[in-house]
């Protein structure tokens, strides 16, 4: 079935990604779907994953988005924990998934305390077991230049959601180092995949 929505789903800082969400915005626009980026907290207003699932719940409801099979979602570093999390939890079928710079738990270049926030929001193994049998495309996005993940972290969290991996030797943390603003990667893979 052919997508209709596309959500995108931050990670941590609030509307952290809004940097390129204006480009995706324009991209998914101009290929005829309608595309959200919910708020989501940010650290100053307590960071957990409660506080996304009311943001994203909001939105479904507010938009009264009730045919799934025409979304596809897209998460940003902790938005990809989110994603797993709550399809896990609360299985849909959707159009897809595009995960950017998805990882895994714990993480490895960086001190456990900047992601304590995080510890709610971290899929257990059975849910990572479980969304990866979800019936719909997946695709992971990562880079070789990660500043916060190493390769291997990145990519075992593309296996462990049965993800096609698509590796970009100069990417960076959720973007892309072409042009910070404009994610061309995800855009491509938007308009070839979905």
């Amino acid at each position: 079935m052919k997508i209709k929505t596309v959500i995108f789903i931050c990670g941590l800082g609030g509307d952290a990604g809004m940097t390129y969400v204006p480009s995706l915005r324009e991209f998914c626009e101009s290929k005829g779907y309608v595309f959200y980026a919910p708020h989501m907290p940010s650290f100053e207003e307590g960071i957990t994953y409660a506080k996304y699932e009311k943001s994203f719940e909001s939105l479904i409801k507010s938009e009264n988005i009730t045919n799934f099979e025409n979304v596809l979602l897209i998460g940003q570093s902790a938005g990809t924990n989110f994603v797993v999390k709550y399809l896990a939890e609360k299985p849909m079928k959707i159009g897809g998934y595009i995960s950017c710079a998805g990882f895994r738990f714990p993480p490895d270049r960086v001190s456990l305390d900047k992601f304590s926030a995080l510890k709610s929001f971290y899929p257990t193994n059975k849910q990572y077991e479980i969304f990866k049998n979800l019936p719909f495309k997946k695709y992971s996005i990562f880079g070789g230049k990660d500043c916060f993940f190493t390769t291997e972290n990145l990519s075992k969290y593309a296996d462990d959601i049965g993800s096609e991996k698509i590796f970009d030797e100069n990417g960076l943390h959720g973007t892309i180092s072409e042009d910070v603003k404009v994610h061309k990667l995800l855009h491509k893979i938007i308009e070839e995949k979905f």
